[in-house]
């Protein structure tokens, strides 16, 4: 229960409707119970069974208001029947359809209500869901797999709908509905009712241990569903690699193979659930079974009831029946939901980063960034080993070395993306580990080589980067980045939308968007990691000359293959397996390091 007490949090925000729910809860088990007892009148004056009372009763007292009441309906049914069957008919009949109205009525509102705390709740965890992936640190999803991620967000909330929040509505009115039925049934035949008393917890007792292993099976369930999601995403993902590698055959097994541990996990479950309902029915029909032995004995040996109230008592001990039975179907549902919670409140409870000591403010950058003995792993792997160089304000220094080197490494931790392992980074004296996350990012902003958008319009993405920004400057940096021209081609223009990645864009049409939208940012540091490695000759001398403009003024760390696009830098880092090698001007590395001296002659 305690993850189910976790969900429930999540509607305190609809206690108002929770609270009505409640109270309309409470009339209908009340008319739930009464309507049962309404048929004992009715059935008293067919079957002529009613208790003739001609001397109108007194009143004498609280503790004796049922014999009263009872004693006061018998002498007006008993009066109306010597002057007019058909209008008493009508009067007992009425009063079944009033109860049963109420009943129903109740039922209504009660429902009405649980679903502005159920659909609000959902709400309110998908939206804790989302923004906590949102605001979980790079290095966290380096370990997760983008199709687990995506089953917890979609699958598992799916899951937390069906099985808890389906239970919301059971939870208040099935109780009150046993409760204040069982109330109505002692006041009737407290013998009989010890029958349905016993029967209630023994049954749950038992269907708990037939459900011993579900939330076991259900987080089995889980797990596959996010192997699913994992394989379907990767198989559209690469789909140029599968055909080009003739590897169908290949991830057909894959996928059949965690299809079928689905398949027969799935089976466990459900079937295992499914054993709540015949096992809850079974049991109501033996506790029915036992009532009719033992009240037949009470109504045609002992006399101690009548006829037509042992058939309203049979009623309401099947009034009770449903309600447990509901409940006991229940536990199932919390059980299988315990599985999918678990899941969700592993993202929702991960403990971020404390931020309690970024509480420096980086106004404006002012004098220089410095690297010093910065060591770096990814597991037991190496990356960066004792790197210290120092950029200062208004300074353009390139990092260049073989893939795997450690540059883009270097540039993400610059953006505060990952904890260096030792050594420290700084800028104008702070440690970016103490600067606010805010006031970093409000002065760096990244073009990196896979062009990331999203599916939106162009003057969306592009206005990612200064929400604030009016249509008019996001036009001038299109037209800075050379964006302008394709852009006004498109069907809509600046309201196309690009699709998923800006799939309907070429390669290097995306990258000219992303290159708008730092421009648009405006930064006082700027990344460029491999920013032009997607455009054609072309563009790529278009954008050029648009980042060298953007440049002007700024602080600028580039990751470049192209020694073309770094000769200009003040400064060039030649790096080799995570050890800075060499450091100087374009001019300077060509005359007195052989490696990069090789390394530029091959691009030649």
């Amino acid at each position: 229960m305690n993850y189910f007490t976790k969900v429930l949090k999540y509607g305190l925000d609809y206690t108002y409707y929770g609270v009505l729910n409640i109270v309309f809860n409470i009339l209908y088990a009340i008319f739930s119970a009464l309507a049962f007892v309404s048929f004992i009148p009715m059935l008293d004056v067919l079957f002529k069974q009613t208790k003739e009372v001609y001397i109108e009763p007194e009143y004498s007292g609280i503790s004796k208001i049922r014999e009263y009441l009872e004693d006061y309906f018998n002498y007006y049914i008993s009066r109306q029947l010597e002057t007019d069957i058909s209008s008493t008919l009508i009067l007992v009949v009425g009063i079944v359809i009033f109860f049963f109205l109420m009943k129903n009525l109740f039922n209504y509102l009660a429902l009405y209500n649980i679903t502005f705390v159920k659909n609000g709740l959902l709400k309110n965890l998908r939206g804790k869901l989302y923004s906590k992936v949102i605001s979980m640190p790079i290095s966290y999803f380096l370990n997760k797999k983008k199709g687990d991620l995506m089953s917890r967000i979609t699958a598992d909330i799916l899951e937390i709908q069906t099985s808890y929040l389906s239970i919301l509505e059971l939870m208040i009115r099935e109780p009150l509905t046993i409760l204040f039925t069982l109330i109505v049934m002692f006041t009737i035949s407290p013998e009989l009712t010890l029958f349905v008393i016993i029967f209630i917890p023994i049954s749950g007792f038992i269907i708990s241990i037939i459900g011993k292993k579900l939330r076991k099976d259900s987080k089995e369930v889980q797990q596959q569903q996010s192997n699913f999601l994992s394989m379907i995403d990767e198989t559209i993902s690469g789909q140029k690699v599968i055909k080009s590698f003739l590897s169908e055959s290949y991830f057909n097994q894959k996928f059949n193979r965690i299809n079928e541990m689905l398949y027969k996990f799935s089976n466990k479950v459900i079937n295992r659930k499914n054993l709540a309902g015949p096992f809850s029915e079974f049991m109501g029909i033996l506790v029915i079974g036992v009532l009719l032995w033992f009240g037949g004995k009470m109504v045609l040996i002992n006399e101690t009831i009548s006829g037509t109230t042992f058939i309203v008592f049979m009623g309401l001990a099947y009034n009770i029946l449903t309600p447990a039975k509901n409940l006991s179907k229940s536990f199932y549902s919390i059980k299988k939901g315990n599985a999918a919670a678990e899941r969700v409140f592993e993202i929702i409870e991960f403990k971020l980063d404390n931020d309690s000591n970024r509480d420096q403010l980086l106004e404006i950058f002012n004098d220089k960034i410095e690297f010093n003995n910065v060591d770096f792993s990814y597991g037991q792997s190496k990356i960066l080993d004792k790197i210290s160089f120092t950029i200062k304000k208004g300074e353009s220094v390139a990092l260049v070395g073989s893939s795997g080197s450690g540059k883009t490494t270097i540039a993400n931790l610059l953006n505060g993306f990952y904890n260096s392992d030792s050594g420290s980074i700084s800028i104008d004296g702070m440690e970016i580990s103490s600067i606010t996350r805010e006031s970093l990012y409000k002065n760096i902003s990244i073009v990196t080589q896979e062009s990331i958008l999203f599916n939106d319009t162009i003057m969306n993405n592009i206005r990612i980067g200064d929400l604030d920004s009016t249509d008019e400057d996001i036009i001038n940096a299109a037209k800075e980045a050379n964006a302008h021209e394709f852009i006004l081609e498109q069907s809509k223009k600046y309201e196309t939308n690009i699709g998923d990645y800006g799939g309907k864009l070429s390669g290097g049409q995306k990258q000219r968007l992303t290159i708008a939208r730092a421009m648009l940012k405006s930064p006082s540091i700027l990344i460029l990691d491999e920013a032009t490695s997607s455009l054609d000759s072309e563009s790529e001398k278009k954008i050029q000359d648009a980042i060298d403009k953007l440049m002007l003024d700024k602080t600028s760390l580039i990751i470049a293959h192209k020694f073309s696009t770094i000769k200009k830098c003040d400064k060039i880092i030649l790096i080799d397996k995570g050890r800075i090698i060499a450091e100087g001007t374009h001019d300077e590395l060509i005359n007195s390091n052989s490696s990069y001296k090789n390394m530029n002659e091959l691009q030649m």
